[in-house]
């Protein structure tokens, strides 16, 4: 049977391990991004369409698939993508088109950290305490309530990303006066924010469920991946990760997934509390993630389950999985100094840490040209930039004494 073609949208690397793996089993793989996504330069990418991220991504991303490739399973890989198609599945169904397998209601939900954060309450799942911030009264009201440090997170990171940038996650606040002037410029931003406390551990206490789940809410694969470090600490992208078996967040993450009603692709984050033991829910991303690529050579390729139950294909239950370590050596040496800095890692206890076998997150050697357009024209220069920053900051400071 002819395999249909496969549309990737979004997703910078994480779309890379995707397209590789679709491209495997003979599926003609196309994407859509931004100039700087690798994808457009793997020799699995079939054709690649550039649209910058910018405010309406999502609205963008709507009126191209009008035009684009009909008859494509349809992968979304960030969350602009991914609600198009919470909102839009009946229209882009009518225009030939395969999408994921979702519950939309619950799919759009996900988007929505406040929503996420009550229909977890509902099926069980501890979540930190937090609180909708809309008009500075209500933040004024709010900073008498909570302990710091806490967090302003926004309520849809994707419509926060488009506006503060895709680095900014958050602001972390450490007393009322910084809470006011971080909200007074999401409010600027025109973002809607959300007070949260900030579950107390290390990073490694960060672990995540992964799952994908039938029509009759059983999970087709269950795996748990563990973060043991970050850039930036506390609060950032994974650097260094490794895949466990941990048999009371599997059931956490069950009981997560199952009593929301979600369906398909499941990708929860948690934090252990140790103040009660509770496994507490972050987030939900209802799609790819970046550790998508760990996942696969862990044994579960979730972009293949994915894209064959959209295209009505059978896909057999995964039983086990591999323990897999994954290192991203450019961000974890960056987080290591601002660990050792925190008191958290020396050196040798670093080094010490690396000495097992690892993959890279992105490096294949059939398909190299990925991995060397991100070093040259997104990290080089960035670790440039940086560097001139700092000696113009000490040259400043040098002047000013």
């Amino acid at each position: 049977m002819a395999l249909p073609p496969a549309l990737v949208i979004g997703g910078a690397q994480m779309a890379v391990s995707a397209a590789r793996s679709l491209a495997a089993i003979g599926v003609e793989v196309h994407a859509v991004g931004d100039r700087a996504d690798p994808i457009r330069h793997s020799r699995a990418c079939a054709s690649f369409t550039e649209i910058s991220r910018t405010h309406g991504l999502g609205e963008i991303y709507l009126d191209w698939l009008e035009r684009g490739p009909r008859g494509a399973v349809l992968l979304p890989a960030d969350d602009e993508s991914l609600e198009v198609v919470g909102r839009h599945r009946r229209t882009l169904e009518e225009w030939g088109y395969l999408p994921v397998e979702a519950n939309d209601e619950v799919l759009l939900a996900m988007l929505d950290k406040t929503r996420t954060n009550e229909l977890a309450r509902a099926a069980g799942v501890p979540a930190p305490r937090t609180q909708a911030v809309r008009t500075h009264q209500e933040a004024e009201r709010a900073a008498g309530d909570f302990d710091y440090p806490c967090a302003l997170k926004p309520v849809s990171s994707h419509l926060f990303a488009q506006a503060a940038g895709m680095s900014k996650k958050l602001f972390v606040v450490h007393d009322r006066e910084e809470l006011l002037q971080r909200f007074d410029e999401a409010l600027d931003l025109g973002t809607e924010m959300l007070l949260t406390e900030i579950v107390p551990g290390p990073d490694e206490a960060f672990c995540s469920y992964y799952s994908y789940l039938m029509p009759d809410g059983a999970p087709l694969f269950e795996l748990t991946k563990h973060k043991l470090r970050q850039k930036p600490i506390g609060f950032g992208l994974t650097c260094y990760q490794e895949t466990v078996w941990q048999p009371d967040l599997i059931e956490v993450g069950r009981r997560f997934c199952q009593g929301v009603g979600l369906r398909g692709v499941a990708c929860v984050e948690f934090k252990h509390d140790h103040r009660d033991g509770a496994w507490k829910i972050i987030e939900c991303n209802h799609r790819f993630s970046l550790a998508n690529e760990i996942v696969r050579l862990a044994g579960i390729d979730i972009p293949v389950i994915a894209y064959r139950r959209a295209a009505g294909q059978p896909v057999a239950p995964v039983g086990s999985y591999r323990k897999v370590r994954m290192w991203n050596p450019i961000e974890d040496a960056s987080a290591f100094v601002e660990y050792r800095a925190a008191g958290e890692l020396g050196l040798a206890a670093w080094i010490r840490s690396l000495l097992c076998r690892w993959h890279f997150p992105m490096w294949r050697l059939s398909d190299p040209a990925p991995t060397a357009f991100v070093l040259l024209r997104v990290r080089l220069p960035d670790l440039s930039r940086n560097a001139w920053r700092r000696v113009l900051g000490r040259l400043g400071r040098a002047r000013a004494g």
